[in-house]
């Protein structure tokens, strides 16, 4: 297992930002909640203040479950380019439903997505990342904000 530090983040975020800056999205999709610490982090590195989010759930702790759920709304009708942001692509599973879902919805925006992580065994790939997934990772956000670890 890798523990992805917020050192790691903090030192990623300027190559990231980056390799995002030539799309010049006009908004930002965060998928809650893995991609949440990214997605307000790129806000503000790449200054787009249309921030939104949209829940969607294929893992039960480390499990991944046989289903994707879609849940809350975003609302895109006044954007052209998104960058839909997760933290990692794992199996693909999640982005594989969501993609079609936003193409459906909003099918004049062109979407790009940006990960911390991916795998190159997965269904699909981000269109920006930067590192390659060979481990289960945990991000410090899912470990260091526990209650448990604040106390």
């Amino acid at each position: 297992m890798l523990h992805y530090k917020f050192e790691h983040f903090k030192n990623d975020l300027q190559p990231l930002s980056a390799l995002c800056e030539p799309f010049q999205a006009d908004t930002i999709l965060a998928v809650a909640r893995g991609g949440m610490s990214l997605a307000h982090a790129l806000s503000m590195s790449l200054d787009i203040r249309n921030l939104q989010s949209i829940r969607v759930e294929s893992y039960d702790g480390d499990t991944q479950r046989d289903s994707v759920t879609i849940s809350g709304k975003c609302d895109l009708s006044h954007s052209k380019r998104v960058l839909v942001v997760d933290d990692i692509v794992d199996s693909g599973q999640t982005l594989a439903e969501l993609m079609p879902f936003l193409h459906s919805g909003y099918p004049s925006c062109e979407f790009k997505i940006v990960t911390l992580f991916s795998k190159s065994s997965a269904l699909l790939q981000p269109d920006f990342y930067l590192h390659e997934a060979h481990e289960w990772i945990e991000f410090f956000w899912e470990r260091d904000f526990l209650k448990s670890n604040l106390l």
